[in-house]
């Protein structure tokens, strides 16, 4: 999921991906950055127990990003 934040002279980003890992549990990769540059700002990995924590930590990352205005 992509959430993009224009500005006066550039657009910023905020990605986040749920990936399953080979232990069972849900790999969730925060990626942030400005579509001008070629490589992302940062990259956050956070790790989830199943598939209902996974999403439901998207969830409240993507509402706490939708309210700085992305």
């Amino acid at each position: 999921m992509t959430l993009l934040k224009p500005t006066n002279d550039r657009v910023n980003y905020y990605k986040v991906n749920i990936y399953p890992t080979l232990f069972g549990d849900f790999l969730i990769q925060k990626e942030y950055g400005a579509t001008h540059f070629k490589n992302p700002t940062n990259t956050i990995k956070q790790y989830a127990n199943s598939n209902k924590e996974a999403l439901l930590l998207v969830l409240d990352i993507m509402i706490d990003k939708k309210s700085l205005g992305y």
